[in-house]
């Protein structure tokens, strides 16, 4: 049901599984699987809002790719599955598109002064969002799914198989490179890597987050949401899902089938849990962790007691993606391109509006102007104001 692939070193799907019957088993957990539950339909909206979409780009499909778009100070940078990388101007206006010659698998990441993509081939490709110049581009043979990391002078790229390799800005010139042993099946997933408060925040199967120095690329600390459990490979898989959410001096994350727990960072104590199990991670307010659960219920959980505030079962099996506060509503896409916003004192599906055709498989990216930018598997790109 949701936006994930399983993989084992690349090893073939028989091979994984000891008591389930077959690989179609596992469609119930791939995005692009073409069987699954039917989905809910559309609920009725009763005191209805608006989300007003100020404009929309078409760039090339991304089918089966979680390309997502990064908002910089003149707009949005974007990538086509077909190679194209494109700036978007607050009004919607095309001012550099840069073709880096090969389809693109992850992107973009960006710090506003710079842009990286990866290829299918595996090359790291850095443009300047100034003028959509190539600075630099690196033959590193890594397959990705995560949008490369742009932060304090480096891009820091994840590979498939969770190793990160760390580039110079200015350059290209590899400045490390870090590798953790890991179990032996996980999911392959954009998990977005997030830098705050000096460190590298990346959550890692087997429930891990480990916070690692950006100069040596070796960690500070590791705080574990899950550990494994269960007697299969399958009932063992506790990846963190989606990028961990920091506030203040609380770090919030998700583990794949398992729970969700709050950290105290001072002193890495944990301060809330939750045992509802969630395939998308999360995202919070000041009350509430936002998130959706293996069936695509809509789940808030107070940040005081790990209880469940309210839970919205109208979107059932819609594959939502992961949920995203935007003012007093959160936004979730779904497989057939709907972005739906949920009242979040109440659970309420208030507004929603259709962003194309394809999936919305990454949750939406905010803007500094207080919008979001949405990117689905046809090449739609939208802007999107506050629902009103």
């Amino acid at each position: 049901m949701k936006r994930f692939a399983l993989v084992r070193r690349w090893l073939v799907c028989a091979a994984l599984v000891v008591g389930i019957s077959g690989c179609a088993s596992l469609d119930a957990i791939n995005p692009f699987a073409a069987s699954g539950p039917k989905p809910a339909p559309l609920p009725e909206l009763r005191d209805a809002l608006s989300l007003p979409v100020r404009y929309t780009e078409r760039l090339s499909a991304g089918e089966r790719r979680y390309l997502t778009p990064a908002p910089v100070a003149d707009g949005v940078v974007a990538a086509g599955g077909k190679g194209e990388v494109v700036l978007i101007d607050a009004n919607g206006k095309e001012q550099w598109r840069t073709e880096v010659g090969a389809p693109i698998l992850a992107g973009v990441g960006s710090d506003g002064r710079l842009a990286a993509v990866v290829t299918e081939q595996g090359d790291v490709v850095a443009i300047n969002v100034s003028d959509g110049s190539i600075r630099w581009r690196q033959a590193a043979a890594l397959p990705a799914v995560t949008p490369p990391l742009v932060h304090d002078g480096l891009v820091v790229v994840r590979a498939a198989d969770h190793r990160l390799l760390a580039f110079d800005a200015f350059d290209g010139k590899t400045r490390w490179r870090y590798e953790r042993p890991l179990p032996p099946l996980s999911l392959r997933q954009s998990a977005p890597l997030v830098a705050a408060g000096g460190a590298i925040f990346v959550g890692y199967p087997g429930g891990i987050v480990a916070a690692l120095d950006p100069n040596r690329g070796q960690p500070f600390f590791e705080l574990t949401v899950a550990p494994p459990k269960g007697t299969t490979e399958i009932e063992r898989l506790t990846d963190i899902v989606g990028p961990v959410v920091l506030d203040n001096q609380e770090l919030c994350a998700a583990a794949y089938q398992s729970r969700i727990a709050c950290f105290d960072l001072n002193t890495g104590r944990e301060v809330v849990t939750s045992a509802i199990a969630t395939r998308v991670g999360i995202d919070r307010d000041l009350r509430s962790v936002i998130t959706v659960d293996e069936v695509d219920r809509i789940v808030a959980i107070d940040l005081f007691n790990g209880q469940p505030r309210w839970q919205n079962d109208s979107l059932v099996y819609r594959q939502l993606t992961r949920p995203v506060v935007f003012g007093d509503v959160a936004l979730v896409g779904d497989a057939q391109g709907y972005l739906h916003a949920v009242d979040l004192s109440d659970g309420q599906v208030r507004a929603r509006t259709r962003i194309g055709s394809g999936a919305i498989v990454v949750a939406p990216q905010r803007l500094a102007d207080g919008a979001v930018v949405v990117q689905n598997q046809d090449g739609t790109v939208a802007v999107v104001e506050r629902a009103r």
